[in-house]
């Protein structure tokens, strides 16, 4: 195999060891995760899955790292591996100067406690907050695989595929009807595996995204397990913002929308839901409001007052063809304002959800991200048509979880689709919307099919008996319980 370069850590490759222990690794991992298969599996079918889906975790984020170590011969993920090497080295050599880096200050005075011998964090990640902030939650890990790329990459994507999972299981939870189908959504999707599974930022901050909403559906529509659930929520919400907090600015007023809706769905009057809906708006967006403004020291330059200045500035930088490339889109001029960037919001959303075109791929990586987005515009028009548009619309203001998926979609993809004009980082940081929209657009094909087997059978179909989930689900049938016990006072 060819060696690749690394600035103080000379030609590095992927020893015959790393393989073979990466081997012993493997069959540690699966060992664990087998035993948690063997124990659930009578009880909650959908983990004939597990193992499945750990596997493809695990390949996707091997298939990238080797793609980016010897196709691309360098990116980030590389530069990540290597700075956590130095910081691991630091720890073997100097443990008290390892925690002052871990827990201090990215700046010079720190960086000078790193030498030639053990090397140097890369510059451009050691000063950036959020990119070195992987470096610090990586380097133990980096300890215990002995330094080894491959290795390192394995354990990371087994750890991070938990949460994928516990996300996967809270929307079976919901329709266990279609656990083959959440399974694609959340444990199989081609660009969520390949990009979400390797060592870089959208590994952790996707799994974070999937604590989040499990914990938030335990916590306040299961009302179970609170200590751990509030916090499994306060930890999700620090990794997203000290990694990408832009994230957690859509996944939190989403949070708050689909808890209020939940709770308007549950009233029969049309009088009382067309009162309350306006209400429930303005009270979502200005707790949103609230909570994203006390929190803009640590959103940076994605706080409420800068985040119109930071879409501009990361715009035009990513557009620049010298640095880029050509794989990239243009949405046109950004004034500043407001207007003028909900103006962008047709062309933007639509980037995000859909782009590349299958015309506009330059790579085979971005080949095989235009063959997802494809599948992902024809299922939806499939959709679209299936349902006339009046179900679909019908679905999505009748439903909770289908209203909670596609509002994080649209904001997200709008957020992202705006600010990235870049194919390559697109597709990337795109992942945390693609579970959601394939899972909504699987729920909503589910509501039409049961309406037309209700129509076929000369019966009326309640969309209402859905908003708790599937009759008869374990989510329906603990909200009844909850509900019943609020009623009796208990």
């Amino acid at each position: 195999m060819s060696l690749l370069w690394v600035y103080y850590h000379g030609n590095v490759d992927i020893a015959y060891w790393e393989w073979a222990l990466a081997a012993v690794y493997l069959i540690v991992l699966y060992t664990m995760f087998a035993r948690q298969k063997n124990m659930n599996i009578k009880k909650h079918p959908e983990y004939r899955f597990y193992l499945w889906g750990l596997i493809s975790k695990i390949v996707g984020g091997v298939a990238f790292s080797l793609i980016y170590f010897y196709y691309y011969e360098g990116g980030d993920t590389i530069a990540y591996f290597y700075s956590a090497v130095s910081m691991s080295r630091l720890a073997e050599t100097d443990p008290n100067s390892y925690f002052t880096v871990l827990f201090g200050a990215n700046d010079l005075a720190n960086l000078s406690l790193f030498n030639e011998t053990i090397g140097y964090p890369y510059s451009y990640v050691y000063f950036d907050t959020r990119s070195f902030f992987l470096i610090r939650l990586i380097s133990p890990l980096v300890m215990l695989t002995f330094h080894s790329y491959l290795i390192t990459t394995v354990v990371l994507a087994s750890i991070s595929y938990v949460g994928v999972w516990r996300c996967y299981r809270t929307f079976v939870n919901y329709f266990p009807s279609l656990t083959n189908k959440l399974a694609i959504a959340f444990l199989f999707m081609p660009s969520v595996v390949f990009w979400g599974s390797a060592i870089m930022k959208d590994t952790m901050t996707l799994s974070a995204a999937c604590w989040w909403l499990h914990c938030w559906d335990e916590l306040v529509f299961k009302r179970r397990r609170m200590t751990f659930n509030i916090a499994g929520l306060a930890v999700s919400m620090f990794l997203l913002i000290m990694m990408k907090p832009y994230i957690f600015m859509a996944l939190f007023p989403v949070s708050l929308f689909w808890l209020l809706y939940f709770r308007v769905s549950r009233i029969r009057s049309i009088l009382v839901k067309f009162v309350l809906l306006p209400l429930i708006i303005i009270a979502m967006a200005s707790t949103s409001l609230y909570v994203l403004t006390k929190l803009g020291d640590s959103l940076d330059k994605f706080s409420l007052d800068k985040v119109i200045a930071t879409i501009q500035t990361t715009q035009s930088d990513m557009v620049r063809v010298d640095a880029y490339g050509s794989n990239r889109f243009d949405v046109g001029p950004i004034d500043g304002t407001i207007t003028g960037l909900l103006s962008k919001f047709p062309i933007a959303t639509n980037a995000a959800l859909f782009r590349p075109y299958l015309w506009e791929s330059r790579s085979i990586v971005m080949l095989l991200s235009a063959l997802e987005n494809f599948w992902l515009l024809a299922f939806t028009v499939l959709m679209l048509f299936r349902t006339r548009v009046r179900f679909f619309l019908r679905a999505l203001f009748g439903n909770p979880i289908v209203l909670m998926c596609f509002s994080f979609v649209v904001l997200f993809g709008f957020f992202i689709g705006i600010s990235t004009p870049n194919f390559g980082a697109l597709v990337r940081f795109k992942i945390p919307l693609v579970p959601l929209f394939v899972s909504g657009l699987y729920i909503v094909d589910f509501l039409n099919r049961r309406r037309v087997q209700m129509a076929d059978r000369g019966l009326p179909f309640d969309l209402t008996a859905y908003s708790k989930g599937e009759p008869g689900s374990i989510a329906q049938q603990e909200a009844l319980k909850g509900g019943s016990k609020r009623r009796d006072g208990r």
